[in-house]
């Protein structure tokens, strides 16, 4: 996703795509991915101990439980940003959740967003 309107207007699309990509997830929608991730991405698993980058994470994606995203802050930094969510993955009280932290960067205001760092820790599950 691409600025669209000041610094509002980026708050509002890296809350949307943020969202996307728990969707994404689910769906095991690798073009999406594709797309978002950086050349040089990373993500750390929820063990600590695992670490990603954007081959072992597309060859890992498969499509599994709906996730529920709450964004929880975004904070930008011109063409950088950081977006914290919280995740449940599945349904219920006890379903897995975690924190997300999430690093992304763009060229310029005119270009889309992509995923540099993912970093994923357990939590309480959501009410």
């Amino acid at each position: 996703m691409t600025g669209d309107g000041g610094e509002e207007g980026d708050r509002r699309s890296l809350r949307e795509v943020n969202v996307a990509i728990g969707d994404a997830e689910a769906r095991g929608d690798r073009a999406f991915f594709e797309a978002l991730l950086a050349p040089a991405f990373c993500m750390v698993r929820p063990d600590g101990l695992r670490f990603d980058d954007r081959t072992t994470f597309l060859a890992a994606l498969a499509p599994g439980p709906r996730r529920r995203t709450r964004v929880d802050s975004v904070v930008t930094y011109d063409d950088r940003a950081v977006v914290t969510c919280t995740v449940a993955k599945g349904e219920g009280a006890d379903a897995a959740t975690h924190r997300n932290i999430r690093v992304l960067s763009r060229p310029g205001p005119a270009t889309a967003w992509q995923l540099v760092a993912w970093v994923t820790e357990p939590v309480e599950p959501m009410p």
